[in-house]
């Protein structure tokens, strides 16, 4: 499930006739997680349906993004979906998946909505946009939040991926940097070339975390 993943794949505003082609690219460069962005609802919704009924949550854990409406999650539980994100931090939308037996991560950005989150029992959160402040931020709300833990979204590049997992971010999640916006097969080589980059920048960061706590313990 996402809450193993430390890369995510937001897919937003594709055609389901892609979808199927666009994930297979996805898990075979190394990418186990897609979200997929209901900003368009019946596109996807319509994506959701296919990718569980082609992996059903076992070789791809599939989830349901910019979720915002009871109905939305009424619709993804009946899909069997096990997790949404959501734009921002909404008690209803937020206690409503929590009472469907969803797993939810919530979108915050402040320490307001991240103990909001925290008084519900949510630990593992959404901060976006990630790159709205430096990559100090993730260490100052851990002062207060110790046992919180987020995803980066928003901002993340081939370029910059890495070093948000370095910085203490438990995950990136990524969206139009990985797949294109109206994606279609056309699109594939580009896909896979970028998704073997993030893969590629997400090994790098574990070497790194690795390494550090190897010698932090050598130095004991």
């Amino acid at each position: 499930m996402i809450f193993n993943e430390k890369l995510v794949a937001i897919i937003r505003n594709v055609d389901p006739e892609y979808i199927l082609d666009i994930a297979d690219v996805l898990k075979n460069a190394g990418i186990k997680a897609i979200e997929v962005s209901l900003s368009e609802t019946e596109r996807g919704l319509a994506c959701i349906d296919r990718l569980i009924n082609r992996y059903g949550g076992n070789e791809l854990a599939i989830g349901g993004g910019t979720v915002s409406k009871k109905s939305e999650i009424d619709q993804l539980v009946d899909m069997g979906v096990a997790f949404i994100l959501t734009p921002g931090y909404d008690e209803e939308i937020v206690s409503y998946a929590i009472e469907k037996g969803l797993g939810v991560i919530p979108g915050v950005l402040t320490p307001s909505e991240i103990q909001q989150a925290v008084n519900k029992g949510i630990m593992l959160l959404k901060l976006f946009p990630a790159d709205a402040f430096s990559m100090q931020y993730i260490k100052s709300l851990k002062g207060p939040f110790p046992d919180t833990e987020y995803f980066a979204v928003g901002g993340v590049t081939q370029g910059n991926a890495a070093e948000f997992l370095k910085a203490g971010f438990a995950g990136i999640a990524v969206g139009s940097n990985l797949v294109p916006q109206n994606a279609t097969t056309k699109d594939l080589k580009l896909i896979e070339e970028a998704a073997r980059a993030y893969v590629a920048a997400v090994m790098e960061a574990n070497e790194y975390v690795f390494n550090k706590k190897h010698d932090a313990v050598a130095g004991c």
